[in-house]
């Protein structure tokens, strides 16, 4: 996480508080997965994907803003040190050990 993005962080939690900033985190969870979704159903279909993937690239920046927003409110330290693990985990117990 960028300096400049902690700093934006800092003013949209103060500006519209964590409460809101958590639920504007769920609704944009949502529309990624429904864009998700909807480029599932048209790469099933054969049709064309051009502009539900851009919609899709889009709604994964705006999670990821969201969620680094809740990151920062909540401890990003910890939160990394949690992912850390939990990768370094799956890579030990489901990967690595099934090339044995």
């Amino acid at each position: 996480m960028t300096e400049k993005f902690k700093e934006y962080y800092q003013t949209f939690i103060e500006t519209w508080g964590v409460e809101k900033q958590s639920t504007v985190a769920i609704e944009e969870m949502s529309e990624l997965t429904k864009a998700i979704c909807k480029l599932k159903r048209k790469l099933e279909l054969g049709e064309n994907t051009n502009k539900t993937l851009s919609n899709l690239k889009e709604e994964i920046g705006d999670v990821l803003n969201m969620v680094e927003q809740l990151e920062f409110v909540y401890g990003i330290e910890e939160i990394e040190k949690n992912r850390q693990e939990k990768m370094e985990k799956i890579l030990n117990e489901r990967i690595l050990n099934k090339k044995k």
